[in-house]
This record gives C-alpha cells, structure tokens and sequence, in this order.
C-alpha cells in the first residue's frame, strides 16, 4: 500500500533502524496523531508488535516508492527486521499459522508449467495428502488478506504463512531435477548446431580427414616444399592477428580515454531494477568471508538485489563457509549444484539462473572483488542504449601483479585485452570474447540466446559470439573487477589449456555453416571473428615453430656456415613476426598500464619466453580437444599475502 506519494529524496536505508523507546502505535490511530495518513488496523497492529514506529515506516515506505520495491522489503533488506519475525507477525495478527514448509510435502503445479522464482505463494500436499497454501504476504497488501480470511474462516485449516526465502527454497527443490537435466543439455538440448557437445560434425569430421589425407600426401610427395608453404601459411596467419593488434594500438591510442558511463555517487533513477549477481565456487572456502565483504559493498539499492552463491553440492567445506559469512545478510543464499556430468562452471550457471529474478544478472568469480559502482555503471550502460546491447564487460585488473614474474605477465596481458582490444571491438560493433567474469547481461537477452553451453570449456568467449550472430551487441564499462592471476605454473598451464580448447571449440561451433555464420554477423564482423578466433589459436601454437625454426637455422649457419634459401627467407619472416609482435604488444602495454602496473613494464624483456609457454599450453589443449573435450581444469584461487 503506497502510504502517500513521497518525494525521492537521497534517503539511506540507515534510517530504517529499530527505535529503543516502546512503539508509538497499538493502533492506526497512534499514525494519525503522528502526521502520517491512517493505516488500516491490522498494518498498525503489525507495525506496533514489530516494534515499528510511524517515522520508521514512513521512511520505508520512501524508499520502496523509490527503487519500486515494498516497505517489508525495504525493511528486511537493511536488517530492520528478519524474514521469520516478519512472517510470525503477520500470521499473528491474521489469526493464521506461520508454519515452515515441510521436506515432504509435495509442490503443485499451477498449471502455468514455468518456473517463476519471484513467486509469494506455493500450494503443497503432504503424505497424508493434506492440502496447504503458503504465503509470504506483503504489509502494503494485508488488509485485503484479511479481509478474505475475516470472511471466509475454514481457510485457516488449510492457509499458512512462510517466508519468501522458505517458498523460493521449495519452489527450487520442486524443479531441481528439471533444471539439472537442461543445465547438463543446455544447448544441445534444443539448439544443437550451437554445442560444443560434439567436436565435430559428421561434416567437419569428413572435410578434416580429406585436408589431412591432402596433406600427408603432399608431404609424401614433397618434403621440402609442403613444409615451406606449411610454415609461410603458419606465419601470415601469426602476422595478421599482429597487424590486428597494431590497428588496435593505433585506434586506442588515437581514441579519448573511456570515461565511466556513471558517476560513482550517482544514484539510479527509480524505479530501481532487480540485479541478480551470480558467484560461481568450488573448492575455495578460504575466500568466502572476503567474496562476501565484497558482494555487499555492491552500490546497489539492497532490497533490489540478490546474490546466490552457485557451489558444487559434494563440496561441503565452500558452501559452509559461505553460509557463515552470509549470515544475516537479506538476499544472499546458496545454490547446491549437483554433481553430474559434464563438471563445467557453465553448467552451474545455467542450473542457477532459473532461480534468479534480476533484470539483470552479472557474473562474479570468487577471487573477484569488483568496484562498489560496477553494478551502476553497467545499469547506466543499458538505460543509455537500446534493446540491442545485450551485455557489458568490465575490465579486469590482477591485483597480485607484483608478486612474481607470471603475474606480471599475466597482468599486462589482462591490460592489453580490456583496456585496449576488447573496448576498440566494442567501439566498432564487432563482435567479442567475454572475459569469464564480470559480463553483465540483459536477462532477456541471455534467456533468448539459451544461456551458457555448458560444453564449451570458453562459454564467455562463445556466448560473445552468439549474441552478435542474434543481432546482438556488446558494449564496455570502465568500472572494473580486481582478480588474482595464478602464481603457480601447473595452475597457469591448466588455466590457459582450458582456455585455448575453448577457443578451438568456440571456432568449430561457428564454422559448421560458415555461410550462415557470415550472413549473421555480416562480412566485417566475420572477418574479424576468423581474425580473433583464428589469430589466437595460431598464435598460441607458432611460438614454439618460430623458436625452433629461428634456433635450426642459427645452428645450421653456426656449424655449417651457411643455410638454404627457403629456411633464411622463412627465419627472416619469423623474426620480423616475433619482433612486430613483441613491439605492437609492448607500446599497448605502455599505452593501458595503469599506475600499479607501469613499475613492472621492464619485465617485458621476457615476453618471448612467456608466449612460448603459451605455446605449450596451446599444444596441450589441442590434445585435449580430442580426448577429452569437457574436461574442466578448475584454477584454484588464494589470496595473495600481500593482500589487497
């Protein structure tokens, strides 16, 4: 019930708190002396056993007219009150019982079929086949609810009240093996063509093995040759990706400096949409209590956002320390996974989604400590755009980049891709690569393209691409997300195979019909997909070539004074592609460091030997690709020592 119509003042949910004098109200009377319009009975009656006075409601009722939400919700969401004291009062006051939901009764359908998690109601049947319908009633819609009940008694046999959380919680169980059984589908389930669920098509299969027989014959045929014209091909695909990148470096550094779409101390125009955060774990409870710190910082109007934490359900170590560090706090609960096949962050998402109710949902990792403004920004994104721009990627930025030479590189790596190549795609239109974190998307949108494919072992980066096949467009913000690179090699290795076989599949995925493909994205966005895709699964595997190739012809002229032809021109070619590539990456690097970073730019003397063991990461994911295509390598995440 809208109190009166209130102007949108700044207020903070701070103003919500419990009074330590009795309550001014027994009654709706107590509100009409306060100055406030008189409140139907039973509100008062429960307002006054909540311990609520007329100042307090008032403010809540201010802030549920400005972010479109409830007063209950306003005042559950700053701790005013809590789910159960709220749901006994109201029982109370209605003469009905409050009564959790029992394990074994069974949820009925109500026709409809979908699963709605924004539902107040569940109707159930016990063992005993006796009929109950749960209800987690609003104040602003009381009196109307009792009303019914004044009026019709026998519904007390058969009417109960439940918190929201215990209906949700019911309402999820009811459809768990549902949502697994598409979660472990996904797209294979109703868009196959768009799966990674096969390596190749009959096909492809077909069209691979003619190239290879074409091949092996010619290298039968002739050795010198084939190998000549295999690594001149090997090498104009590494030099596009680099001209790629040098046409990069020039536009960002041409282009002004991205400012945040939002100012931080903006707030959001009402009414405020749900934002539902995804948070995906698996073996990390040690990061728990800080992800959670993080998740509540969020600037983001509390009664407008939920936060699930998506664990695996045979790791009860995470999901433990993630219910102690939630603790109290409105909004925020745990989604169990269950362990089946395949063993993918992608399935986990999409058994998850279903559950939330946002308008938007945004993905986080649990290492991820993202700005307090993201959420806003990525929001203002949206409302300054049309329906076309499906997803916002922030930037990622390693905050343990000093700690030792992999994280150095691997930070300066991150700052090339975010702050430079993904924003100058962006900028164009053209389609892009998802960072595995901090993609907010347009739920519609995400719904319509059929969530993650939870075969694709690089579902952001393949998700990238099929929103841009759906017309779709993705843009940037300049809010970003502190991550932590791995310090462990074994952890990098693993990490970066997965990666790499993503790629692989992503690429074999869109090329089944490359027709279809073209004429979806169009000639430029195609051409620069063969470019990303293509550039960054050669060039993960030509380091290695070049290296070999540069060190057989330096030995050849060292001992025998002299090399043929066709190795000179190739070690000549190769060089040119390691040092234009060494200096396009370096000069973007300078260009995006930020002031943490710009220290450790001398440690880009050894990029030459970080891109070769990219290389051998790269020559691990190829095998993988093959015989095990799913498999998921989970990168393990510790705080570094340091802090942050």
């Amino acid at each position: 019930m809208r109190v009166s119509e209130y102007a949108l003042a700044d207020e903070d949910a701070s103003g919500l708190g419990l009074v330590s004098a009795p309550a001014l109200a027994a009654d709706a009377l107590a509100f009409a002396d306060a100055g406030l319009p008189t409140l139907p009975p039973v509100v008062a009656e429960a307002l006054a056993r909540l311990g609520l006075d007329a100042e307090r409601f008032d403010a809540a009722c201010r802030l549920a007219e400005r972010n479109g939400s409830s007063a209950d919700e306003e005042l559950i969401a700053a701790g005013v009150i809590d789910e159960a004291t709220l749901a006994r009062t109201l029982a109370a006051v209605l003469g009905l019982r409050f009564e959790p939901i029992r394990d074994d009764a069974s949820l009925l359908r109500d026709g409809r079929g979908a699963f709605d998690a924004s539902e107040r109601h569940a109707k159930t049947c016990d063992t005993a086949m006796r009929p109950r319908l749960y209800l987690a009633p609003r104040l602003d819609r009381l009196e109307g609810l009792a009303r019914r009940v004044a009026r019709a008694p026998e519904l007390a046999t058969t009417l109960r009240i439940a918190t929201l959380s215990d209906i949700a919680a019911k309402r999820g169980a009811a459809s768990a093996s549902e949502r697994s059984t598409r979660a472990r589908l996904s797209l294979a389930a109703d868009h196959n063509r768009w799966s990674a669920r096969d390596v190749l098509t009959p096909a492809q299969a077909a069209v691979a093995v003619l190239v290879l027989v074409a091949l092996a014959h010619a290298w039968f045929a002739a050795p010198g040759p084939f190998w000549f014209a295999a690594h001149a091909t090997a090498s104009l695909c590494a030099l596009c990706f680099t001209l790629f990148r040098l046409r990069v470096l020039v536009g960002t550094a041409l282009a002004a400096r991205p400012r945040p779409a939002l100012p931080a101390n903006r707030r959001t125009v009402a009414p405020a949409p749900i934002y539902s955060v995804l948070v995906a774990l698996h073996r990390e409870a040690a990061m728990a209590e800080p992800l959670a710190r993080a998740m509540a910082a969020l600037d983001w109007p509390r009664s407008r956002l939920e936060v699930f934490f998506v664990c695996e359900a045979n790791d009860p170590e995470t999901i433990m320390a993630v219910e102690r560090a939630i603790a109290g706090e409105a909004n925020f609960s745990v989604i169990a996974t269950p362990r089946t096949n395949p063993t993918t962050k992608p399935k986990a998402l999409n058994f998850a989604l279903p559950l939330t109710r946002g308008d938007y949902v945004v993905l986080f990792d649990a290492e991820d400590r993202p700005d307090p403004g993201q959420l806003r920004a990525a929001h203002a994104a949206f409302e300054a755009s049309s329906a076309s721009l499906a997803c916002v990627q922030a930037p990622l930025v390693i905050r343990n980049a000093a700690n030792g030479w992999l994280e150095t590189l691997f930070a300066l790596e991150y700052a090339v891709l975010f702050r430079a190549i993904l924003p100058w795609l962006a900028r164009r239109g053209l389609p892009l690569p998802l960072g595995g974190t901090s993609n907010h998307f347009r739920r519609a949108a995400l719904v319509e393209a059929g969530g993650w494919d939870s075969h694709n072992v690089a579902e952001d980066a393949d998700l990238g691409i099929r929103l841009s096949r759906l017309g779709y467009r993705i843009g940037t913000i300049a809010s970003p997300t502190s991550e932590i690179a791995p310090s462990r090699f074994l952890d990098w290795r693993n990490q970066r195979t997965r990666w790499i076989k993503g790629w692989c599949q992503t690429w074999l995925v869109h090329m089944r019909d490359p027709r279809l493909a073209c004429r979806q994205l169009g000639p430029r966005a195609f051409l620069t997909f063969q470019i990303l895709f293509g550039g960054m699964i050669a060039a993960s595997l030509m380091h290695v070539m070049f290296a070999g190739h540069l060190l057989a012809a330096a030995y050849a002229y060292l001992v025998h004074g002299e090399i043929y032809l066709s190795a000179g021109v190739l070690a000549a070619v190769d060089a040119l592609n390691i040092a234009l590539a060494y200096a396009v990456f370096i000069l973007t690097a300078r260009l995006v460091a930020n002031e943490a970073e710009r220290p450790l730019l001398p440690r880009l003397w050894s990029l030459w030997f970080y891109w070769l063991i990219v290389s051998l990461a790269g020559l691990r994911a190829i095998g993988q690709l093959f015989h095990s295509p799913h498999m998921w390598e989970k990168t393990p995440h510790r705080e570094p020592a340091s802090g942050s």
